[in-house]
């Protein structure tokens, strides 16, 4: 019972360890979004900052998703800006 418990130990260590670095990584990405699209303005939105990130990346997913909803010239050309800007981030 006691090597088991010291195994389950030694196993969330492990998993508290990975979880670190992962959160390390997640926040580097999220601040290469950031600094990648500081002049990428979306409508009806302030330029992109940690505490608009949230709404921010949700906004793009759905311009993404959804591009028939976004044909005008303006909003291609937004998108292609988008593409652009982030096409130098390394995932």
């Amino acid at each position: 019972m006691e090597s088991s418990l010291k195994t389950i130990e030694e196993e969330n260590k492990v998993i508290e360890q990975q979880n670190e670095s992962l959160l390390h990584e997640l926040a580097s990405l999220s601040q290469s979004l950031i600094h990648s699209l500081a002049n990428i303005q979306l409508p009806h939105m302030d330029p992109i900052n940690e505490q608009n990130f949230d709404a921010y990346v949700t906004t793009l997913t759905d311009m993404y998703t959804n591009q028939d909803r976004y044909q005008s010239p303006e909003n291609k050309a937004l998108l292609e800006n988008i593409k652009h800007a982030v096409r130098g981030i390394q995932v």
